[in-house]
């Protein structure tokens, strides 16, 4: 299968690296910048890196576009313009749902294939074996050549392109805040000479299922917020005292804040299930988006 990469940063060349060692299909490059690492693979490759997609990328079968999601609706339309009838678009970027959308229009108009693929890891730990998630149609062809890389692949049901990319946008809502969490609080517990404690006492986390822990937190959330707010504000007090920044804690002391104040108002849930949390949560994001635009509600 004839296949062009569109970007070679680290996604695009581990892409590059992947598919040439474990398929040797016919392989080629296209970024108008490729940086240091790229061109010394190409050069010790022999793969060329192209600057720009244009009438040579016609008989290519397959494009994997690798590129920062800002960059997608300036990729889009010389690929529809290009691209023969019948090939297929594989868009592993982060843009969001709804530039996904749009792209898929184009090329649905074109007579191509789009599909929707989120990377829901660190592609810099597993490079092209990073798990990924499927959504559009299945086209086994496709399916075939990123499990013939080693990535784990998982089909969304019934999905469209921008569904990917959702799940993995809400995905790094709780992935990245924990890292951002991590990186407030473990210089803080190496300064305290503590860091190897905190790493056992938070093994419990490693005891159960990791969803089944976020469940548990999001319904005991409303009933325990005073205690957990009064909690936090220590820790982020014990953050200052050590002399590290504790911005981050200090916002999630807010959340907590809120949620008092939200139990307090309304009486909050009707019981602690998740289900239940859930809902009530749900509730007051809608009271709160309705209350900031009023115009948009009353249309």
């Amino acid at each position: 299968m004839k296949t062009t990469i569109i970007g070679s940063g680290q996604v695009g060349l581990c892409w590059a690296e992947a598919l040439t060692k474990n398929v040797a299909p016919a392989v080629s490059l296209s970024d108008p910048q490729p940086p240091a690492p790229a061109v010394r693979w190409s050069e010790s490759s022999g793969v060329p890196i192209r600057p720009e997609v244009s009438e040579w990328i016609a008989d290519q079968e397959l494009v994997l576009v690798c590129v920062p999601g800002s960059v997608l609706p300036f990729v889009i339309d010389p690929l529809v313009q290009y691209l023969g009838a019948g090939a297929t678009i594989v868009d592993m970027t982060t843009a969001s749902a709804q530039a996904k959308r749009e792209a898929a229009t184009k090329a649905d108009a074109a007579g191509l294939g789009y599909i929707d693929i989120a990377i829901t890891g660190a592609v810099a730990l597993s490079g092209a074996r990073t798990p990924l998630l499927y959504a559009g149609q299945r086209i086994p062809a496709v399916e075939e050549l990123l499990a013939s890389a080693g990535a784990p692949v998982r089909v969304l049901p019934e999905s469209a392109p921008g569904d990917a990319v959702t799940v993995k946008l809400l995905r790094s809502v709780i992935m990245k805040g924990l890292e951002a969490l991590a990186v407030e609080a473990l210089p803080a517990a190496r300064s305290y000479g503590v860091l190897d404690q905190l790493y056992t006492v938070l093994s419990d986390v490693d005891q159960s299922p990791f969803t089944d822990l976020l469940q548990s937190m999001v319904a005991t959330h409303p009933a325990h917020a005073v205690r957990r707010h009064a909690e936090v504000l220590e820790a982020a007090a014990q953050l200052d005292r050590a002399g590290y920044p504790s911005e981050l804690t200090v916002r999630v002391a807010d959340r907590y804040s809120a949620t008092a104040q939200s139990v307090e108002t309304t009486g909050g849930p009707d019981n602690s299930t998740f289900d239940a949390s859930l809902e009530w949560l749900d509730a007051l994001a809608l009271h709160s988006t309705s209350a900031s635009n009023p115009q948009e509600v009353s249309a």
